[in-house]
């Protein structure tokens, strides 16, 4: 059975023998963007495969089928020079201790044991279908695939790489199920890789193969699913109706002093960041609490007046005389000033 949207789309060979399982999974990618070619078998696979057909962009494979396995049909997949490019994603309704060695010997791009939500497999799908030819690298764009959608993803198969951020902002590596290393500006370890999930943004690639360094922390799937993603969730919540990220706040330290016996002792960690020059993203990044604890101090201070725009401290500093923010916000001049120039006549006069 073939569900088609749309001539662009781009095709899923789904291969099952279990109609409700393979039903579910083509509805969601259908909803996600793809066209979904529906066969039971490896037999049916080879045809849809066959030389006079267009190709799929994607096969994504029971391991156990009615006349074969998945394994046997990737590895004819790997070995006819025209569907050798294919990603293969392989699906196993029982885990089995030998089955990885087996998805890494046919050459599956991956190899995920159920349960495994259907959200993760079409994530998979997204970036699969992204792959750069003849590689293991695979391209995409957080607003096409966001990183924690391609991240939960990822640890749901077996495979070990690193996802990069474009332009060297940032990566994370990923082995066998857990995040093992991250490095975002200037930050590594987890601490990093939760600021990389919750501000970058932009393209970026995911390169498949050996992480063999030790690494700096680790973290499954389970971790990331149930506090990571909940934190990032709430952070994008307070950022849809509150203080836009590349806001630049500075202190208004009348209100300051007012509301300070009601703040708490460490409010200072918050304040100290915003002097007019920094955005709400910097300050963000740069504050050694949760972003989500960050965001929401700072959105309280502004709500009490203690943080303001800083294009209203400077057009009051204007107001009064003043020119830019006040004095020891300025940087110390790197020079001693130049002595005035006295001519000859006021030297006489002197």
């Amino acid at each position: 059975m073939r569900r088609r949207s749309g001539r662009s789309r781009a095709r899923v060979l789904l291969v099952d023998s279990d109609a409700g399982a393979q039903s579910a999974l083509a509805s969601a990618l259908v909803a996600a963007g793809f066209e979904a070619l529906l066969v039971s078998g490896v037999q049916g696979a080879l045809e849809a495969l066959a030389p006079e057909g267009p190709l799929p962009r994607l096969v994504i494979s029971e391991v156990e089928l009615p006349d074969g396995d998945g394994f046997s049909l990737c590895g004819q997949i790997r070995a006819d020079v025209r569907t050798a490019h294919l990603p293969v994603l392989l699906l196993a309704r029982r885990e089995e201790d030998f089955h990885r060695d087996l998805a890494g010997g046919v050459g599956a791009d991956d190899y995920l044991a159920r349960p495994v939500a259907v959200e993760d497999v079409v994530s998979l799908a997204r970036l699969k279908s992204g792959r750069v030819t003849g590689t293991a690298t695979f391209e995409s764009h957080t607003a096409r695939l966001p990183l924690p959608q391609v991240t939960r993803a990822l640890l749901s198969g077996v495979r070990s790489g690193r996802l990069v951020l474009a332009e060297g902002e940032g990566w994370f590596a990923f082995r066998h199920g857990l995040v093992v290393d991250a490095m975002f500006h200037g930050e590594r370890g987890s601490l990093a890789f939760r600021r990389m999930l919750g501000f970058a943004s932009g393209a970026y690639a995911v390169l498949l193969g050996p992480e063999l360094h030790k690494g700096s922390f680790t973290m499954d799937r389970a971790h990331l699913s149930d506090v990571v993603v909940p934190a990032l969730e709430r952070f994008d919540a307070l950022r849809a109706r509150g203080l836009p990220l590349a806001s630049r706040l500075t202190v208004d330290f009348t209100r300051l002093s007012e509301e300070l016996p009601a703040l708490p002792e460490d409010v200072g960690e918050v304040v100290r960041l915003f002097d007019g020059r920094r955005t709400m993203r910097a300050a963000l990044l740069e504050c050694r609490y949760p972003e989500v604890v960050a965001y929401e101090a700072a959105t309280r201070l502004f709500a009490l007046g203690v943080l303001v725009p800083a294009c209203l401290i400077e057009e009051r500093e204007k107001a009064s005389g003043s020119s830019g923010l006040m004095g020891f916000f300025e940087p110390l001049p790197s020079v001693e000033p130049e002595p005035a120039h006295v001519t000859a006549a006021e030297q006489d006069a002197d």
